[in-house]
């Protein structure tokens, strides 16, 4: 009796079988595009949302902020806890 490999080609072994025919149709469609796109539409997503934040008004965003200065700014935070989504996706990206 074989042992079962153990790391990545397990989780391989386990899962290819049950998943492979909910993806793969999926893999085909997306194979046929420029690939860098699915990344450059995550990319203007991020900066979308966070360029929108700043259109909205102080007073709607900061509503219970118990006081006015810089850190309590709701629309900064927002931006600073994207940052790391953006440079995630922009050090995986195989085309950057």
């Amino acid at each position: 009796m074989e042992e079962p490999s153990s790391g990545p080609n397990l989780i391989t072994q386990i899962f290819k079988p049950v998943l492979e025919p909910f993806f793969s149709p999926i893999n085909d469609f997306l194979g046929r595009y420029y690939m860098p796109w699915a990344t450059i539409c995550a990319l203007s997503l991020f900066v979308g949302t966070m360029i929108w934040v700043f259109t909205l008004r102080k007073e709607y965003v900061n509503v219970d902020a118990p006081k006015k200065g810089f850190f309590y700014d709701l629309r900064f935070w927002t931006v600073i806890s994207m940052l790391p989504h953006v440079l995630v996706y922009l050090y995986f990206s195989k085309w950057s």
